[in-house]
């Protein structure tokens, strides 16, 4: 099965003053499939979020291969690329938006430029339905608990209906008990839309039930998890993590 994003050797550095320069990622290689649930394990300021927008087309590597369905993005134009990440591409971040809205009405917002007003709303009622915020329909950003802007920013990302769906640490403030929701939740969402889903977190526990691969990131180096005992594995290929170019790494995590 073709990968839907594959990452080949992307590195990516930001200017820190006038001479020094921090390195974000370096040589970066992933491939993630349709179905497929990969948790990404970082530290706070370790490039999570930077390899996030690299996948999504929003963040231009230093050098390196950004392919999405076989298409590389950055030979792509700003408007394509806008257009699939409005699409095909969603990324979720539990930020404040931009405008004070009721939930469905913010949800629905992106959509209306390319499903019109009747569609765009039944898309928004069926993501909140799905991640289990239709209460939160009326209320705004700033009424929601944490566990339900969460849910809302998946609703955001979901809505759409994307082929890859990058999640930027949504557990970070939640509950135990919640955190595995969220996990779980993007493990059925994987597994009944067969959306490939790149899930960065802090906490290695957070999605080890419900992972098919588990990597690590720090100082810009992605690697296999060793900080968590495995599941039993079941048929196939288990618990490994692929680098193009080189032999697959099992995680012992």
């Amino acid at each position: 099965m073709d990968a839907v994003l594959s990452l080949r050797e992307v590195w990516l550095s930001f200017p820190r003053g006038d001479r020094h320069v921090v390195r974000v990622l370096a040589g970066v290689s992933l491939q993630l499939r349709a179905g497929e649930v990969v948790t990404v394990v970082a530290q706070r300021a370790q490039g999570k979020t930077s390899l996030l927008r690299v996948a999504a087309g929003m963040e231009r590597p230093d050098r390196g291969s950004v392919q999405f369905m076989g298409q590389e993005l950055w030979s792509l134009s700003d408007r394509r690329r806008s257009h699939l990440l409005r699409g095909q591409i969603g990324l979720v971040e539990r930020v404040a938006p931009p405008l004070d809205l009721p939930v469905l009405a913010g949800v629905a917002l992106p959509l209306l430029d390319t499903h019109g007003r009747r569609e765009a709303y039944a898309r928004a009622r069926e993501a909140l339905r799905y991640v289990g915020a239709s209460e939160c329909s009326r209320q705004h950003w700033g009424e929601l608990a944490d566990w339900e802007r969460a849910l809302v920013a998946l609703a955001h990302g979901i809505a759409s209906e994307p082929r890859l769906l990058l999640v930027d640490d949504l557990t970070a403030t939640l509950g135990i008990g919640e955190r595995h929701e969220i996990s779980e939740l993007l493990g059925r969402l994987a597994g009944e839309r067969e959306t490939a889903v790149l899930f960065c977190a802090n906490d290695p526990g957070v999605s080890s039930g419900t992972a098919d691969r588990i990597a690590s990131l720090s100082g810009g180096t992605l690697m296999a998890s060793t900080s968590t005992p495995p599941p039993t594995p079941g048929p196939g290929r288990g618990n490994i993590i692929d680098f193009p170019g080189e032999r697959p790494q099992r995680a012992s995590f």
